[in-house]
């Protein structure tokens, strides 16, 4: 059995600078300024994941059957935007990738104060008590350091010194990368397993509720995205963002900082179609949309 510690601390981290630094590679400085001096996008998207997304989950909650500490669970989930998997995934469909680590790196601070007013009002709601919880501010600014900036950052550095080598290997990288995701989804179950396995369907409710949460994300994300006219691309991406949330975070908040494994069961349950059912949506996105500015070109005038 793999050792959950030596996982948790030890090679999950390296697998996720990997994967941040080969995502780099793909991208130039030039990226990240055009984001900050056109922020729109920025703003949409972070409107997307701390307004939109709250509260459809707790809409969500207050009409889905579930019971009260299933419902605080899907709104943890909720409070916890997408990561690195947002990233690449985003990075392999060949989407606004600047725009989502930008997002994730933002976001990350923002969640300080988010999650625990988000948690505590889910808590006051639906379980008619309150247990505070707090995010500690320097080592969650060091791991966005260590997990999103810094490898990023190298990626970048190395585009800009070996760029056309870079720019060669692009394509490998992307299966490179994602064979390294697939090893740390085989990790999570390793890692995790303590003789009982989590069933897809021990919760049929709490996966209805789960799976919503993700589709109703990710379409409302492109939606409030077209609603301010973003391009297509940043439209799928701000889809993905706002759609794929951080279920590892939710667990550790679930079970972690508020002591209940119901909490972070629905994240557990979360995590296991999310990533793949946010990459098929945003890829038939994409195909849709470029089918349609195809078929847009060829349609004659109106008699």
């Amino acid at each position: 059995m793999l050792n959950q510690e030596l996982f948790s601390d030890e090679i999950l981290p390296i697998a996720i600078f990997l994967i941040m630094m080969g995502i780099g590679t793909g991208l130039r400085w030039e990226n990240f300024t055009a984001i900050f001096r056109y922020p729109k996008s920025i703003f949409v998207g972070l409107g997307g994941q701390m307004i939109y997304l709250p509260i459809v989950a707790f809409i969500l909650a207050a009409f889905i059957p579930i019971d009260p500490v299933y419902k605080v669970g899907l709104v943890i989930l909720a409070a916890c935007p997408g990561g690195s998997a947002s990233n690449l995934i985003t990075y392999i469909l060949n989407a606004k990738v600047a725009l989502s680590v930008s997002l994730t790196a933002l976001n990350s601070i923002l969640i300080l104060f988010t999650i625990p007013l988000f948690v505590g009002l889910g808590q006051a709601i639906f379980m008619s008590q309150f247990q505070p919880i707090e995010l500690p501010f320097w080592p969650t600014v060091g791991d966005i350091s260590m997990t999103v900036i810094l490898p990023v950052a190298i990626g970048v550095m190395l585009n800009h010194l070996f760029h056309n080598f870079m720019d060669k290997i692009q394509s490998v990288l992307k299966y490179v990368m994602v064979t390294i995701l697939l090893v740390v989804f085989i990790g999570v179950f390793l890692a995790s397993e303590d003789g009982e396995s989590v069933s897809l369907f021990s919760q049929p409710w709490v996966l209805l509720a789960a799976f919503i949460l993700n589709l109703a994300a990710f379409f409302g994300g492109v939606f409030i995205a077209n609603f301010f006219d973003l391009s297509s691309k940043e439209k799928v991406t701000i889809g993905i963002e706002v759609g794929l949330q951080n279920s590892a975070l939710a667990i550790f908040v679930g079970a972690s900082l508020l002591g209940s494994q119901e909490m972070a069961l629905v994240a557990v349950m979360y995590s296991l179609f999310s990533f793949f059912t946010t990459a098929l949506y945003a890829y038939f996105s994409l195909y849709w949309i470029r089918w349609k500015g195809i078929a847009s070109r060829f349609k004659g005038p109106r008699i």
